[in-house]
């Protein structure tokens, strides 16, 4: 995707997203539980960030967690930055804004939200996760919160979009075995799950431009 078609995309965004049609393709389990909020469950919010290359194709930022964590469900996974809502919040975008900022040193000033994409609630963890598409103009300078990123990969949304980017292997996640999980191929890494699901959808968005 070039940087000219950034304007077809913050269109489309405000357009009624595909939802749960595009974010199950990526599910590891065929579950309605994605779809269904619980009562009580903590709220988080996460960035898909945007920005373009030498070429001036769009490249988005994912994060590598710690794996050294033990009560983080979701160590040493690929993910977005972000994370749970705080009562210094004033909105979802807040929480997304702040985090991307603490996470890997992307001031906010200089992030312009483009478009939300469909919230979905990660059973597995009890969060209830909206996601928000950002763009900053230039590549920035990653500075990196030890504690919550390992470090920061980058892919070219050309490169998610080809269909052969997504492939499909057993996962041994906390002693259990999920079989034949679909997952994005990124440079050697496992992009899969929650994470996964939020790029689906917007991949088929971008696919109408």
């Amino acid at each position: 995707m070039h940087l000219s078609q950034l304007d077809i995309l913050q269109k489309l965004l405000k357009h009624p997203l595909p939802g749960w049609d595009a974010q199950r393709k990526l599910t590891p389990v065929n579950s309605s539980q994605y779809r269904l909020k619980k009562a009580g469950s903590k709220q988080a919010a996460v960035m898909a960030l945007l920005y373009p290359n030498d070429q001036n194709l769009l490249e988005i930022v994912y994060i590598k967690r710690p794996s050294h964590n033990p009560h983080d469900l979701h160590g040493g996974q690929v993910s977005f930055p972000g994370g749970q809502l705080e009562q210094s919040d004033l909105h979802f975008k807040d929480t997304a804004l702040r985090e991307t900022m603490e996470e890997i040193g992307v001031e906010k000033e200089h992030v312009q939200i483009i478009g939300a994409l469909s919230p979905l609630y990660v059973f597995v963890s009890n969060f209830y996760v909206q996601p928000y598409v950002g763009y900053i103009p230039k590549k920035p300078t990653f500075i990196l919160q030890e504690s919550e990123v390992d470090y920061v990969i980058t892919e070219t949304l050309d490169t998610l979009v080809n269909p052969n980017t997504i492939k499909e292997k057993d996962l041994l996640i906390r002693g259990n075995t999920i079989p034949k999980v679909p997952f994005f191929d990124i440079q050697g890494e496992t992009l899969w799950g929650a994470t996964a699901m939020i790029t689906s959808e917007l991949l088929e968005v971008i696919k109408k431009i």
